[in-house]
């Protein structure tokens, strides 16, 4: 495994309305990944106050958090929270103990859980990643009123369809030749839906200059 694991690409999506006054929403991000790829799954806070405290569960049902990266701005003195990767129910909990790692009221990262995704799991499959035990704490040790947001790995197929090492226009002629209703084995449905169109394309493109 990578010692810095790629971030996946996160689906773009309305965010939520931030909780009311006091409020706060601690949510796992839904990514994008390929068959076989690392990936750090964002978890993030949406505030209307400074972060104090927090901790969570997380699972992502078959498979396991194999390390826990703190990347967030209140990490940002080089000190970690606590957690209990690897593990298939990973425990996350930290503290801002440092007043420079204070940050304002919004919407911020916290903290990346790397998951392997496995090369066996077919184009198409929505890996749930769910949060459970969740604290929540104000940097004046007031407790917000708290929604909690579960997650998702969405699984796709490499978008280096003629297996160069790298995302090219080579890939988008093999996609092209390949337009329209598919055998389900087809290289160029990259989301395993049977028919290679847009959605496909648009993950090509989104893989650009990449292993894919």
């Amino acid at each position: 495994m990578s010692n810095h694991p790629m971030l996946a690409t996160v689906l773009v999506s309305s965010l939520p309305a931030l909780a009311g006054d006091g409020g706060a929403i601690l949510k796992i991000a839904n990514v994008n990944a390929t068959r076989g790829q690392t990936v750090a799954v964002p978890v993030g806070a949406e505030t209307m106050d400074i972060i104090g405290a927090f901790g969570f569960n997380a699972m992502p049902v078959g498979l396991s958090v194999d390390e826990v990266l703190y990347n967030g701005p209140i990490f940002s003195n080089g000190w970690e929270g606590w957690d209990t990767s690897p593990s298939d129910n990973v425990r996350v909990d930290a503290a801002c103990i440092f007043t420079e790692d204070q940050i304002a009221p919004g919407d911020h990262p916290l903290v990346g859980l790397v998951i392997d995704v496995p090369e066996s799991l077919e184009p198409g499959t929505v890996i749930p990643i769910l949060l459970a035990n969740v604290q929540f704490f104000n940097y004046d040790f007031s407790i917000p009123t708290l929604e909690a947001l579960d997650g998702s790995i969405t699984v796709f197929r490499t978008a280096d369809l003629n297996g160069s090492g790298s995302v090219e226009a080579a890939d988008i002629g093999l996609m092209i030749a390949s337009w329209g209703a598919v055998k389900k084995s087809s290289i160029a449905d990259l989301n395993g839906d049977q028919v290679v169109n847009g959605l496909d394309l648009g993950r090509l493109l989104d893989r650009w200059a990449t292993e894919g």
